[in-house]
């Protein structure tokens, strides 16, 4: 049996933060329901190919339901409010005012439902000058300060290698919900959720930039120890032209980086700055996978800038078991949570249970059938 065994959680978000979040709880065990509109769906299932999102709607909806109801329709609505009364979570992730122009917000759900756990996530967040403005993870990342950081001394900032604002926005609010789950538990109320994407990009800069900042120190690009800013944690080029991370901050694991290069002269330069130069040169002497068999048994922490398809080979990556394969090839990824693995169906086509999730509530094959005729439902 799996934690969240029990716990039926209706999903009205679309592309990747709402849908990441949800399939984190459906990952430990919650029966999540994507409500979405009968034509369309979740825009991922359309993306066009150039936009380089082929698989995500796979990647973030295994396992879950989905029932096609036009919610802005007023049989629609009342179908909705119908499945609430049933859910312990109702996660939307529209513009501020959507859900109550449309008469499914927050308090339209309580009132058949008090114990609802309901969460908005939105971009900015649900107050504040910013509450309506339009915005994708780039742009969050970069109000919150964290794109400024992601370059080198005097360079300019690039995007980050993955979509940091969505992800860590999505997982704080998965946080949230559970948090609130629990707190239903031992005070019987459910909650609201304010959660903006904004608050996990604050979240990732608080424990150093933050700390940084308020203790005095410089906060600018290459000035953090732990993005660029010491020369022992930070990126070297090969011989061979491929890329080693070196991540030696604690003296014994400086001291093995030291004298596997035989560069004790460093020793007592650990944290000075000015060997990054040297450092470099250190490395461009070998091959990438020299230094690694060099390095195999210290405790140096030297390790390869693998690739995607790199890391799908990867022992360690294979004996965490993150790799899943059909017919002896990597098909795709597991869930992240080790303890809770299970066989999962695949991600659902539009409406494939809204029959199934209106019966549910007590509505009966006629009236389905005509709903589905004047394009309330979808099946």
């Amino acid at each position: 049996m799996l934690p969240l065994n029990g716990i039926r959680i209706l999903d009205l978000s679309r592309l990747l933060p709402g849908p990441y979040l949800t399939q984190l709880l459906a990952d430990l065990g919650a029966e999540v329901v994507k409500i979405e509109t009968p034509r369309l769906g979740d825009y991922a299932r359309s993306a066009p190919p150039e936009m380089g999102l082929g698989g995500l709607f796979e990647a973030v909806n295994r396992g879950k339901k989905s029932a096609a109801i036009n919610y802005r329709n007023p049989r629609g609505r009342e179908l909705f409010l119908k499945l609430a009364a049933t859910a312990d979570v109702v996660l939307e992730g529209f513009r501020p005012g959507a859900v109550k122009k449309w008469g499914i917000d927050y308090e339209a759900v309580r009132a058949v439902n008090a114990d609802i756990v309901y969460c908005s996530l939105s971009g900015y967040g649900q107050e504040g000058p910013y509450r309506d403005r339009a915005g994708h993870d780039l742009n969050y990342l970069a109000v919150g300060g964290a794109v400024a950081l992601n370059a080198r001394a005097g360079e300019a900032p690039v995007p980050f290698g993955l979509p940091a604002a969505d992800l860590s926005g999505g997982m704080l609010a998965a946080i949230a919900i559970l948090s609130a789950l629990v707190g239903r538990q031992r005070i019987g109320e459910g909650a609201y959720l304010d959660m903006a994407l904004l608050d996990g990009v604050i979240s990732w800069m608080t424990p150093l930039a933050a700390a940084a900042f308020f203790s005095g120190l410089e906060v600018s690009a290459g000035s953090l120890p732990l993005v660029g800013g010491q020369p022992c944690f930070n990126i070297y080029e090969t011989a061979d032209g491929k890329y080693l991370t070196l991540a030696a901050l604690e003296p014994a694991f400086w001291e093995d980086f030291c004298k596997v290069t035989g560069r004790e002269d460093l020793l007592s330069r650990q944290f000075d700055r000015a060997i990054g130069g040297e450092i470099a040169a250190v490395f461009r002497r070998r091959t990438m996978a020299e230094w690694l068999s060099a390095f195999a048994g210290t405790d140096g922490c030297v390790e390869p800038v693998n690739s995607f398809e790199e890391m799908l080979a990867h022992p360690q990556i294979r004996a965490r078991g993150y790799v899943r394969e059909e017919n002896g090839r990597a098909a795709g990824m597991n869930s992240p949570f080790v303890f809770a693995r299970r066989a999962s169906a695949p991600a659902p086509r539009l409406g494939e249970q809204t029959r199934e999730v209106l019966r549910g509530i007590g509505i009966g094959e006629e009236e389905i059938e005509g709903l589905a005729g004047r394009g309330v439902i979808g099946l």
